[in-house]
């Protein structure tokens, strides 16, 4: 079987699609049976690809003479297939980014990870905005699969998008358990602490600086958290990790508003290799998104040992099962109650540190990426 997989995702600074993309390309590349090719854009070799794609072994054919942002604006005018820019013949082209581009040739299968385009569209990047909702019917209709990564985005393309129950594959994403458990000695506790100005005692948020991920009420309820708390909570810092996404300027004004410049600490973008020490030193996940079509990053605070609190709101119920402590997105009074409760003794929180261990054992990635194998198999079988 000769696969395509549209790699582009994984360059530059992962998001959570990238990791999806890239941690299922470096499983599938183990079947024998699969001849497996990676399509990138790379407009004059800017990219490192040495570093974005180190440990994808397989052929990588890329396109240096178009940037992708132009191609996407104007492959509607283009005469040229989209195969062709690669110069491979393929049985399945698999796209991990919503969108499918006209002219492509044989099997298509397309990832839709959320409907927060159709649901939340406040909350998104203007251009990314425009771009999914100008060509999701077409890229729906062109696939001949359509993977999602849970239940609550399997429901939500059925109700809102008429997509038939049939078309549809869940492949959830995984955890590297054993990567979050690891063990590291002082000395690399403490460069990390150092690279990014890490507090000794911090809550901490992980993921993309976006109005989607409802960190205004994080900071809220740390507010509340500080000034009615009975125990000794000053050393106690929030910390929020990750890149600035797009519409953050309000959480910063309202950090500012509430005085918490000294208490609130942004580290920008975590690199992939710091981000379990960044996880075990801290002593809460407080992870409240609007709506999530998976949320990785509560696996991986599960995975290295910290209690979670999370939204009782899209996927993240499914995810977090019984493992973690559950309000609603807007409840600051509530967030602000589990954050007392997980930075206190309590033998409950413990309890729910070891669902948390049995709860990832659920998601694991090769078990999704033999599923996806089986996906290509099937699908290839009834052509």
């Amino acid at each position: 079987m000769n696969i395509s997989l549209e790699l582009q995702p994984c360059l530059k600074n992962k998001s959570g699609i990238g990791v999806y993309t890239y941690e299922l390309a470096k499983r599938l590349q183990s079947y024998e049976d699969l001849r497996i090719t990676g399509n990138l854009f790379n407009f004059l070799n800017r990219n490192d690809l040495v570093r974005d794609m180190e440990g994808l072994e397989f052929n990588k054919n890329t396109c240096s003479t178009l940037p992708y942002r132009g191609y996407c604006k104007l492959w509607n005018h283009l005469p040229i297939k989209y195969n062709h820019l690669f110069k491979q013949p393929v049985d399945i082209t698999h796209f991990f980014n919503f969108i499918v581009p006209p002219r492509i040739e044989g099997k298509v299968v397309n990832c839709i990870h959320d409907l927060t385009f159709l649901l939340y569209p406040e909350t998104m990047d203007e251009r990314n905005l425009t771009r999914i909702t100008r060509d999701i019917a077409y890229s729906i209709e062109r696939a001949d699969k359509i993977v999602t990564i849970s239940k609550s985005t399997e429901r939500d393309l059925i109700h809102y998008l008429n997509v038939p129950a049939e078309k549809i594959e869940i492949i959830y994403p995984g955890v590297d358990s054993e990567r979050f458990r690891h063990v590291y000695i002082q000395e690399e506790k403490v460069h990390v602490s150092q690279k990014y100005h890490l507090p000794k005692r911090y809550m901490l948020y992980m993921g993309t600086i976006e109005p989607r991920k409802n960190i205004e009420s994080i900071v809220e309820a740390f507010y509340l958290y500080k000034k009615e708390s009975i125990n000794d909570v000053q050393d106690v810092k929030l910390v929020i990790a990750g890149k600035k996404g797009w519409l953050y300027e309000s959480l910063f004004e309202r950090v500012k508003k509430l005085n918490l410049e000294d208490e609130v600490i942004f580290t920008d973008y975590v690199d992939e290799q710091d981000k379990p020490l960044i996880y075990q030193m801290a002593s809460v996940f407080v992870f409240p998104s609007l709506y999530e079509g998976f949320g990785i990053p509560i696996l991986e605070a599960m995975a290295s040992g910290i209690p979670v609190i999370t939204s009782n709101v899209s996927s993240l119920p499914e995810v977090a099962g019984e493992a973690a402590i559950m309000v609603g997105p807007k409840d600051i009074i509530g967030i602000a109650k589990g954050m007392t409760k997980c930075m206190g003794q309590d033998d409950n929180i413990k309890e729910m540190i070891e669902r948390g261990y049995r709860q990832v054992q659920f998601f694991n990635w090769g078990e999704s990426a033999y599923k996806l194998y089986n996906l290509y198999v099937d699908l290839l079988r009834d052509n």
